[in-house]
């Protein structure tokens, strides 16, 4: 017998085999037992979720002749011959989305089904319908005959008319859980002598991202050679970033190992690794250690440093769509937090007492703004806006400086806006090339970024304070550490040019 790949041989033949999607069987059992079943149905979700075989089970339920607790019986003829009746069609619509092929559904719909209770009609990929189609479509859904029932499917509900929609009965299918994945997974490992531990199964999950067609696809593939699947196997085929090489990250960052952690970096970009793909890993690795931290469960890292490195790689997440040095913005938020990153064992935590707030130090943004609105006036803002049409003809480490406007200024200090956070970030993290381009045209001023909703915010704090005398002022910046210096002095050698700011 021919070779038959995991995520068909294990394709649900029955409610009762498919996974992860419990309300959506329960309701569906429901209505065939009570006897209330709708003439149209859309299933819609991500990929391998399993909504076309949800389809072919109801279909394989609904014409099954003893039906037992809304599942099919599996020994009656319309069981037996389920895969070659004729009155079970599907079509997908990707490759017949037109609307002579609708219409030739339209004029056979009327023929009563040639051995079955019901004819059943699988649409898979609806959204890819025409307009003319789905106009066509209309008229059956509206007053299809009584034998005939409509099984639509698609992951892309947005692109189906509400004309559609509104005349079917609509089931959101999930991502499969990981706890439902590993399970199935662990079941199937077993009954094909897969040998895989559950670290392997966890990397399975997270490469397939819910989708269960792809995990059984991956755990095809990698068990071909001896029968087992290893995390080296999975590294070596797929793009993941595994706990061990995110490890030595973050302790060459708390070693302030500014060498190590740029060769990490460069690694994951000289292999061709997905940047945003990465940075998915990282997160995803970093949460859990803030989870532990919460929990109590590990107490060498602060968690709000960690959610700090959070967020910041959030913003290199959506800079990845339109920058092409994501990888090195990614080196310049972890050097950032290289003296942040780990608490000293040895350091006790001073607890503040009890209604009593903690004090807190002005960021390096929080003082260029502070100092902006201590001393802004019109003839500097008047100043940088004149100049600034030239200052966007640079080009900084692909920053399109056009994204940015000048709002506030003083005799010192700039602030710029932009419609997304992640470009405010972009700036800060190159403040020092921007400054340079704007001294060079005459105005030599310490600038930062933000973004416009944070504008906003800012512009009603300075009129409530101004109203109530409350006055701005003039914070001199913090030096450098010792430290800090020679963190930028090997990085600066590293990129070849000062283009790093570490504050």
């Amino acid at each position: 017998m021919a070779y038959k790949v995991l995520y068909r041989k294990y394709r649900p033949s029955t409610f009762s085999e498919i996974v992860g999607q419990e309300v959506i069987v329960k309701t569906l059992q429901n209505s065939i037992i009570n006897d209330k079943i709708s003439h149209a149905y859309l299933f819609t979700g991500p990929r391998g979720t399993g909504k076309t075989s949800t389809a072919k089970v109801l279909a394989k339920v609904l014409n099954c002749q003893n039906i037992k607790n809304g599942e099919a019986c599996g020994k009656c003829d319309s069981c037996k011959n389920f895969n070659s009746s004729p009155d079970i069609l599907e079509i997908d619509a990707a490759s017949n989305n037109g609307v002579e092929e609708i219409r030739e559904l339209r004029n056979n719909i009327s023929l009563a089904p040639s051995v079955s209770k019901y004819k059943v009609y699988i649409i898979d990929e609806v959204h890819m319908l025409s307009s003319g189609a789905f106009n066509a479509l209309l008229k059956t859904l509206e007053e299809p005959p009584e034998h005939a029932i409509f099984i639509l499917a698609t992951t892309e509900v947005y692109k189906v008319p509400i004309t559609i929609l509104s005349r079917c009965q609509r089931f959101d299918f999930k991502k499969i859980t990981e706890e439902d994945m590993s399970s199935h997974l662990k079941e199937i490992c077993k009954k094909e002598k897969i040998d895989c531990n559950d670290d392997v199964i966890k990397e399975i999950y997270n490469l397939s991202d819910g989708c269960m067609r792809d995990a059984l696809s991956i755990l095809d593939q990698n068990s071909k050679l001896d029968g087992k699947v290893t995390i080296d196997e999975l590294e070596n085929n797929y793009e993941i970033v595994t706990r061990k090489s995110i490890d030595e990250l973050l302790d060459s960052i708390k070693t302030a190992n500014v060498k190590k952690t740029v060769e990490i970096i460069d690694t994951y970009a000289n292999n061709g690794m997905n940047s945003q793909k990465l940075i998915k890993g990282i997160i995803r690795y970093l949460n859990q250690i803030a989870v532990d931290c919460k929990l109590h469960k590990i107490n060498n890292y602060d968690f709000n440093k960690i959610k700090k490195i959070i967020m910041k790689l959030n913003d290199c997440y959506i800079d990845a769509r339109i920058n092409d040095n994501v990888f090195d913005i990614i080196k310049l938020s972890f050097l950032e937090e290289m003296d942040e990153i780990s608490v000293s064992s040895s350091e006790e935590k001073v607890l503040p007492k009890e209604n009593e707030e903690k004090p807190k130090d002005k960021s390096l943004i929080d003082i260029r703004i502070n100092n902006c609105f201590s001393s802004a006036n019109k003839e500097s803002l008047t100043k940088i806006k004149e100049i600034w049409d030239e200052a966007k003809k640079q080009r900084i480490n692909n920053i399109n400086l056009s994204d940015y406007s000048p709002i506030a200024a003083s005799d010192t200090n700039i602030i710029f806006t932009s419609e997304d956070e992640s470009l405010a970030n972009l700036m800060n993290v190159n403040a020092t090339s921007v400054e340079k381009v704007v001294k060079k045209l005459g105005f030599p001023a310490k600038v930062v970024g933000i973004s416009s909703k944070k504008w906003d915010e800012l512009k009603k704090e300075f009129i409530l304070n101004k109203q109530k005398g409350i006055k701005y002022e003039y914070i001199e910046e913090p030096k450098k550490t010792d430290k800090g210096n020679k963190i930028k002095e090997e990085v600066n050698q590293i990129f070849e040019s000062e283009i790093v700011e570490i504050s």
